[in-house]
């Protein structure tokens, strides 16, 4: 089998021959997927094979027995005498400095301690040892899920002799081999964030990119994220996991900025209690109240007179963009009852740039001359606004349309302490956003409309050897997607005619709730955590498009005669459910004070959806041809979830300067509602949610598939005709997703601020979502292999990908004013979809050949490097000899703080549209790219391919293009976001910030949107760019 990729540096096409690959799916080169039976069976011994391996070195590695989210924080330590013997019966004392809780530990004989279960914060830890002068060290800082390590030497000498010792908790983690990256309150609050949205931030870290609301970690599928806010879950949309609500149309995203205490992304191979994720987990630590009555206004604004002009524009669109909000917290009753709350809103008016290939007024009269009902589709349509060639079809249009966008969010926590063992915290968030976006078509805005409710309450209580911890979460959001053309009750068109349209209203009302229970006890130097957890999810949807009609080129266009037409009939309001639970145990055994050693385990048990009123309609085998399955067992449940892992730590040096950690695992995650059974409900057996027609049916059932096609005179088509049955088919042996994980990397504290860490990093993903538009009418005849149906997506769990990466990065802890870290990646991700996920992809060229596909996956990207940076101007030195109150005000609190990005190219997919869905051109062996394309914004050679020819008798590509999916690559890009920050202190609690951020600081014009249609007048060339310089200004009054 030969894979086709056109590389920049080739001026041909190359035909690259694989070898199989370990564990790779078999080849699917026939017309019907693998058999079920077979394919499983050898999945199955696989992965009994790997379990076995891992938990036979849990066996041999620890004597003790072989869910959640990990918020809490840990302490590991040693304490010792000036010869280095471990003092036993130690008494360790660690106190919070914000809200007084304290917890103990005793040293055991050889002088280790663990204290686990703290919330995050800054401590003091102090240690009392009979005949040994005691030792406090402040200011020890603790993340969300930290593993820390700490040594102290005691001085021989009387207990009531205390010593106070300096230093911040390590920077180097001798604890496990997960990767860990904590951005704390100082990074959230001041590093710049576009309309204060802290998901960005998350792309500071290596082997993390954010697409959409979805985060993809390690080139793991962007749907098998978890996000949890205070561990519980907080995905914004109910049918996959989301930061952002579904569609991206919220800019407060999960919780405010200003409630975030830190983010903490934890990804590779990470502790077994994290649950439902093959990839990662990012989680929110809100803030909390404190002994201190704390809080804060802040104010951002947005306008188009301080903002760069886009640069495909002649002018700069209006904008006014205003965020507002505060933030109050402290003690109802000092050292045991703390409130905080948040209010945060936006409002926004303003203008989104537009562009588009619209059809030219030349060709709409000939057009509609032709045929009356396209007049009004082409009614809607704005003129080019670019100069067009003499009886051309389209001409580009670049322009702006009207956007308006708010929400009220509000955040409450409070947290009360029953004594120093046991804390209670509850939270609500909830959110109303609504946003209005411009399209090119500019009667076709799009309208969202959205509403949140969430809630978390989480019970920690600890003993000195043990702890126990208890959270419940529920989570609710509502979404409705409604676009104008559908209200207008006009039916979309597309193909090879080079403009298209759709329409839609959807509603998604979801929610889920889940109850997790985790317990902690150290055992020698075994520190055991076992526990689980069980949810519960409810998602319901209505939904309805605008049809869908495709022409194979302009002369069918003006014929009327389609060669492919959707009708999406819709379905009545529809409530799926399912459950999960799951179990798990995980074992941090010291086995000396060098060698760390990970050791767990986790089985999850996903059920198979139902839906309330019986309505799942999925056929049986042979491929989606049978009787439908009974509707409470669409699919075959999946029981084979056994997650183990294994890491170690091991620190090479007497000095603890140097660790070495690695480690390999497997992890699972469920699979997401919309990628699965979203689309088998229907309203009755033979009224199919969506049914396909192709050219043969136009020829046979005339008018009513012609423009304009109506819905509901469609219907009675296929209501009851079994021959016009389509839909959706899953395949009845859907498997859960899972990876497998490994990496091996070496840490070096260079300074005592200093660290680097440099890591291969790799993993396979398997059972990803694959679709097959199946039975397909043949190339030649135009007649579908099988009469009794109309063409369908096949969904099976065909999918899988290889990540390969290296990953390094050097961070400074703050000092001396100044904080930074750099974070390098250099990776390569393929697969044999371009999304490389578990939603819904695009199908595969030829469902004959699926490995001609393999290629490069969309969020390929070979480099990326990001800086982020703080520094506080050392202006201050200069107000030193300035008593006056004048000079400290002006002279102190200047910032400048900041993000550098650069990456190499993304990607870039070819596509003809045809009657087969993601047809791609031919290419014809000449030079691809024609350089930058800056001067005349023609990235790459039109002449270098050509459209496959269509069958006269078919209108079908008489084969598939030999173009390789993603064959190319994009232009890489640079970005400096900045902020320039003054602080005026006017009391010792009372602080006034004025900033200017800026992002693409030094408005920078790097091009994008490269079209990949070959049938569009400006195929090839850049329509859009990465965007013109933007200005926030904002203040924030803290107290």
């Amino acid at each position: 089998m030969e894979v086709y990729v056109i590389t920049r540096q080739l001026s041909h096409l190359q035909r690259i021959p694989r070898r199989r690959r370990p564990f790779e799916p078999s080849p699917v080169n026939r017309p019907y997927p693998v058999s079920t039976q077979v394919s499983r069976r050898s999945e199955m011994k696989t992965r009994i094979l790997a379990s076995v391996l891992v938990l036979g070195g849990l066996a041999l590695a620890s004597l003790s027995t072989a869910s959640a989210q990990v918020i809490t924080s840990t302490i590991y330590g040693s304490v010792t005498d000036p010869s280095g013997a471990g003092i036993p019966g130690a008494k360790v004392t660690v106190n919070s400095t914000r809200t007084g809780a304290s917890a103990t530990a005793t040293t055991d004989p050889s002088g280790e301690f663990t204290l686990s279960s703290l919330q995050a914060g800054a401590y003091s830890v102090q240690i009392d040892a009979e005949g040994f002068k005691s030792v406090r060290q402040a200011a020890v800082e603790l993340a969300s899920g930290a593993r820390t390590r700490l040594a102290f030497t005691l001085e021989l000498g009387t207990v009531a002799t205390a010593i106070e010792v300096s230093g911040a908790a390590p920077l180097i983690n001798s604890i496990n081999a997960e990767q860990r990256t904590n951005l704390d309150t100082a990074q959230v609050r001041e590093l710049p964030t576009q309309r204060r949205s802290w998901l960005g931030l998350l792309n500071l870290d290596t082997g993390v990119t954010t697409t959409g609301g979805r985060v993809a970690m390690n080139g793991l599928p962007p749907s098998s994220f978890r996000i949890t806010v205070d561990g519980t879950d907080a995905s914004s949309d109910s049918e996959q996991p989301s930061v952002t609500m579904s569609g991206n149309f919220n800019f407060i995203q999960g919780v405010s900025l200003e409630a975030v205490e830190e983010l903490n992304v934890a990804k590779g191979i990470a502790s077994a209690e994290i649950a439902n994720t093959m990839s990662g987990n990012v989680n929110v630590n809100t803030k909390r109240g404190t002994n201190e009555v704390h809080g804060s206004l802040f104010y951002l604004n947005d306008v188009e007179n301080t903002n760069a002009r886009n640069q495909f524009l002649s002018a700069r669109p209006p904008v006014v963009y205003n965020q507002f909000g505060g933030s109050l917290g402290g003690p109802v009753i000092r050292n045991k009852f703390f409130l905080f709350g948040v209010y945060e809103g936006y409002q926004l008016r303003g203008f989104q740039q537009l562009n588009g290939n619209v059809p030219t007024p030349e060709f709409r009269a000939q057009a509609s001359a032709a045929v009356p009902a396209y007049s009004q589709l082409f009614d809607l349509y704005p003129v080019p606004t670019n100069p067009y060639a003499p009886g051309a079809v389209t001409g580009f249009f670049q322009g702006a349309g009207s956007e308006i966008a708010r929400d009220n969010h509000a955040v409450v926590r409070g947290d009360y302490h029953l004594g120093n063992s046991t804390i209670l915290s509850a939270r609500y968030t909830r959110g109303r956003p609504f946003r209005q976006i411009p399209r090119v078509v500019l009667a076709n805005f799009r309208d969202w409309d959205g509403k949140t409710e969430v809630g978390s309450f989480n019970v920690t209580h600890s003993r000195a050897t043990w702890v126990s911890e208890t959270r419940f979460g529920f989570n609710y959001n509502f979404s409705r997607r409604i676009d104008n053309i559908y209200t207008l009750g006009v039916a979309g068109v597309g193909g090879a005619i080079g403009f298209s349209t759709d329409g839609e209203d959807i509603l998604r009302d979801g929610s889920n709730w889940t109850l997790e229970q985790v317990f902690g006890k150290t055992i020698g130097r075994h520190s055991l955590r076992f526990g689980g957890i069980y949810g519960r999810l409810r998602v319901t949807r209505e939904n309805i498009e605008t049809p869908s009609v495709r022409y194979a080129n302009i002369n069918d266009f003006l014929a009327n005669r389609p060669n492919f037409v959707q009708v999406t009939f819709g379905v009545d309001n529809f409530a799926i459910l399912a459950a999960n639970y799951g179990f798990f145990i995980q074992d941090d055994f010291r086995v000396n004070r060098r060698l760390m050693l990970n050791l767990g385990v986790r089985y999850d048990y996903y059920t198979v959806p139902r839906e309330r009123d019986g309505r799942f309609f999925n056929r049986d085998a042979p491929f989606g041809a049978g009787p439908f399955r009974d509707p409470e067992s669409i699919y075959l449940p999946d029981r084979n979830n056994i997650s183990p892992r294994i890491g170690f730590a091991y620190t090479a040096d007497s000095e603890g300067k140097t660790v070495l950690r690695g480690g390999f695992g497997m992890f699972h995650s469920p699979l997401p509602i919309f990628g699965s059974s979203i689309d088998n409900v229907q309203n009755a057996a033979d009224e199919p949610f969506r049914s396909q027609f192709s050219a043969a049916d136009v020829a046979q059932f005339g008018d009513v598939l012609r423009y304009p096609v109506v819905n509901s005179q469609v219907l009675p088509l296929v209501k009851g005709q079994p021959g016009l049955g389509g839909g959706t088919v899953v395949d009845p042996g859907l498997r859960n997703p899972f990876s497998y994980q490994w990496t091996l990397g070496i840490q070096r504290q260079l300074a005592r601020n200093l660290v680097l860490e440099t890591s291969y990093v790799g993993n396979r993903g398997l059972n990803g979502m694959m679709v097959r538009q199946w039975n397909r009418p043949d190339r030649v005849t135009g007649i579908r292999p099988n009469p009794n149906l109309t063409t369908f997506r096949y969904r099976d769990s065909g999918e899988s990908s290889n990540y390969h990466s290296w990953q390094t990065s050097l961070r400074k802890r703050f000092s001396h004013g100044f904080t930074a870290n750099l974070n390098y990646t250099w990776a390569r991700l393929m697969s044999y979809t371009g999304d490389a996920d578990l939603l819904l992809p695009s199908t595969v060229q030829d469902i004959d050949n699926v490995r001609a596909d393999y290629g490069p996956a969309n969020l390929d990207v070979r480099h990326r490097m990001v800086v982020d940076f703080l520094y506080e101007l050392p202006f201050a030195r200069l107000s030193a000899a300035n008593n006056s109150r004048a000079g400290a005000l002006l002279l102190r609190g200047w910032q400048v703080n900041g993000v550098m990005t650069a990456q190499s190219g993304s990607p870039l997919n070819l596509s003809q549209p045809t009657g087969y869905e993601s047809s791609r051109p031919d290419y014809l062996g000449t030079e691809v790219y024609t350089g930058t394309g800056r001067a005349n914004l023609q990235y790459f050679n039109r002449s270098a391919f050509a459209n496959v020819p269509l069958n006269p008798v078919s209108t079908l590509p008489v084969r598939p293009g030999s173009v390789g999916r993603n064959a190319l690559y994009g232009p890489g890009w640079f970005d400096l976001g900045a902020t320039l920050a003054k602080s005026l202190e006017f009391t010792e609690s009372l602080r006034l910030q004025l900033r200017v951020e800026m992002f693409n600081a030094f408005n920078q014009t790097y091009f994008s949107g490269i079209q990949g249609n070959i049938n569009q007048a400006n195929f090839g060339r850049f329509t859009s760019t990465r965007g013109a310089r933007v200005v926030q200004l904002g203040a924030r009054l803290t107290f």
